[in-house]
């Protein structure tokens, strides 16, 4: 198949302070069924069209005129034959920008050497240290281990996030409601790969798409449990990064339906 279905393309500005402004290549489809997943259009509903690697080539060209700084492909796992062969046609075009991998973290060692060369900032995600709630939020098994396995290979290829160089490594986590211990796993696992990584510790949680079937996932995250989890990151000796502030969740989840789905 030499199609990829992308659910919208243009300027971003909600990435880390140094991707921004970010020319982001939203992917429709997911390996993931996450129950809060606050893009569950396109990752669960199938919003998109189909565009040829050509185009979507063309797509970075036209995105790197438009004055951005990167090319910032979120959710880009399931296309990542498509991807790469993008890359080589636009990088043949003139496009310069670093390519960012925006994923859920859980990529496979294959794909992520398949990607070698062509990645040079990876954001993954790691969402859980507990497997039995990657299972149940999720629907995915091994999540632990084959996020940890996945971040030690994105270190081996581009090492931690050098903002001068734009390239590196750099890990979100988003903290759930009632899952403080969730949290203190995942950073404590980070921790134990490298603790000079960057960190994004994100608070953002809104209870969106199913996430109203689990009771402990109803509500955003509190303010106490937001701290305790900050502290914790502090008490490993985490540094590097950043921590999302107080706003209204609400206003940050997008609307594909709309023409901007960033636009509140």
């Amino acid at each position: 198949m030499d199609q990829v279905k992308i659910a919208w393309y243009g300027i971003h500005e909600g990435e880390e302070p140094p991707l921004c402004p970010a020319g982001g290549i939203f992917f429709s489809g997911c390996n993931f069924r996450c129950v809060f997943c606050q893009n569950y259009q396109i990752s669960q509903q199938g919003v998109g069209k189909m565009y040829s690697v050509e185009a979507l080539a063309d797509i970075m060209i036209h995105l790197q005129g438009e004055g951005v700084t990167n090319i910032d492909l979120v959710t880009p796992t399931l296309w990542y034959r498509q991807i790469k062969e993008a890359i080589i046609f636009a990088r043949k075009k003139g496009l310069v920008l670093p390519i960012v991998w925006n994923s859920n973290g859980y990529d496979s060692l294959d794909v992520l050497r398949e990607m070698e060369g062509y990645v040079d900032i990876y954001l993954p995600d790691f969402k859980y240290s507990d497997d039995a709630l990657a299972l149940k939020y999720s629907g995915i098994e091994n999540y632990s281990a084959t996020a940890t396995q996945a971040i030690e290979e994105m270190l081996r290829q581009v090492g931690n996030f050098n903002e001068k160089e734009k390239r590196g490594v750099i890990i979100r986590h988003m903290v759930l409601p009632n899952n403080v211990e969730n949290s203190f796993g995942v950073l404590k696992k980070i921790a134990s790969i490298n603790k000079n990584i960057h960190v994004s510790l994100m608070n953002q949680y809104f209870p969106m798409h199913n996430a109203g079937k689990y009771d402990e996932l109803t509500r955003i995250v509190a303010e106490d449990e937001f701290e305790e989890v900050y502290d914790y990151l502090l008490y490993l000796g985490i540094e590097n990064g950043w921590v999302q502030g107080e706003k209204s969740q609400e206003n940050l989840i997008p609307d594909f339906l709309k023409e901007n789905p960033f636009v509140n």
